[in-house]
């Protein structure tokens, strides 16, 4: 099962165009069951040959754990579950 991440709210925007703390898109994120699940996508990223952070693991906004990396375009990715 696919979830949707977790909502950013970036506080000020004076306009300026594109930029991933500014209006539009920040950056998309799929959940997973669990953490080994976690570290089956970067084990297969790095099959891929594909940049990532590794498994992060945060409490902000709430616990989880995440893999960030990035598409073609450079629009961020995140590959999360959360943390338990």
């Amino acid at each position: 099962m696919v979830r949707a991440g977790l909502l950013h709210h970036h506080d000020a925007n004076p306009g300026q165009p594109f930029h991933e703390s500014r209006t539009g898109l920040d950056h998309i994120s799929f959940g997973v069951a669990d953490r080994p699940s976690l570290h089956a996508w970067a084990s297969w990223l790095d099959e891929l040959g594909i940049e990532h952070s590794g498994v992060i693991d945060t409490d902000k906004p709430m616990p989880y754990s995440v893999v960030v990396f990035r598409d073609p375009d450079n629009i961020q990715l995140e590959i999360f579950c959360d943390a338990g």
